[in-house]
């Protein structure tokens, strides 16, 4: 039986894009939070800190603001699937008391449009 070397292979490949992904990353990171990490408080101006801090508070404001209407969003998708899902429910429901009660159920012919 041959080695699954082909499998292997790939699998290898996933792991060096995923590692090469996280080194991005963290260089991104580094790069990011360096006026921070880089120098000691003591060094770096208070203004310099301060002005980046209000930058990076900017970006979480706007990302949470994001979230927030995306959440929004998710809520009335959610909110209009239950309602859904609640109207098959009451129909199944009437259709199985129908049967349960020996209920002929009408055919597809003989159903108005109007109901």
């Amino acid at each position: 039986m041959p080695l699954p070397i082909d499998e292997w292979t790939a699998a290898l490949d996933r792991m060096t894009a995923a590692l090469d992904t996280m080194r991005a990353d963290l260089d991104r990171h580094r790069t990011d939070w360096s006026a921070v990490t880089d120098a000691p408080a003591e060094a770096s101006p208070p203004d310099l800190l301060q002005t980046w801090l209000e930058r990076r508070l900017t970006q979480w404001d706007a990302r949470l603001t994001a979230a927030a209407e995306l959440a929004g969003e998710v809520e009335q998708q959610l909110a209009e699937r239950e309602t859904a899902v609640a109207r098959w429910q009451e129909t199944f429901g009437r259709w199985r008391g129908l049967i349960e009660q020996g209920v002929e159920p009408p055919i597809p012919s003989e159903i108005s449009p109007a109901g």
